[in-house]
């Protein structure tokens, strides 16, 4: 049986890893410069991400790993093959930043209000990041990625 025809899953299984492969590499790269951009702001304004001293370790951590969540499955869905030539997914990036921001600060309140007592800690934790540069940052920087996916699927498909 020929390797490439269309019944065969093999190409279908390569794409999929690699796009998979490019998906994780992107993401990475994402996380790398968010907590870059987050040190270098948290230095420069002389403020802790977190500012709050009873949040524990979890807080901060947990809301980067949704935002870090959220752009893998936003890359992965946007390297899908299509035969059209591909657009800038300008909706796909604006949606995905619009998650980061406002899922990001939702998992922190939750992880914060489950060392807290009261419901109404968590309602004031979410608003007040909401508005705060770290959060803000990490929408505007999930944009890019998501922005570049043409770039990223030519450079994937391109021979070797």
């Amino acid at each position: 049986m020929p390797a490439n025809r269309p019944s065969d899953p093999a190409p279908a299984s390569g794409s999929f890893s690699r796009a998979l492969l490019v998906a994780v590499m992107v993401t990475v790269l994402y996380g790398a410069i968010l907590l870059a951009f987050d040190g270098f702001v948290s230095l420069l304004a002389d403020r802790d991400v977190i500012q709050e001293q009873d949040a524990g370790p979890l807080v901060g951590p947990i809301m980067a790993v949704v935002a870090l969540a959220i752009v893998f499955v936003s890359v992965l869905g946007g390297l899908r093959p299509t035969s059209a030539r591909p657009a800038i997914p300008v909706a796909r990036a604006v949606v995905t930043a619009l998650l980061v921001y406002l899922l990001g600060p939702f998992a922190g309140a939750i992880v914060y209000v489950a060392g807290q007592e009261q419901l109404l800690t968590g309602v004031l934790f979410l608003a007040r990041y909401l508005g705060s540069p770290f959060v803000i940052a990490s929408a505007v920087l999930a944009l890019l990625p998501v922005l570049l996916l043409p770039l990223i699927a030519i450079g994937r498909s391109r021979a070797r």
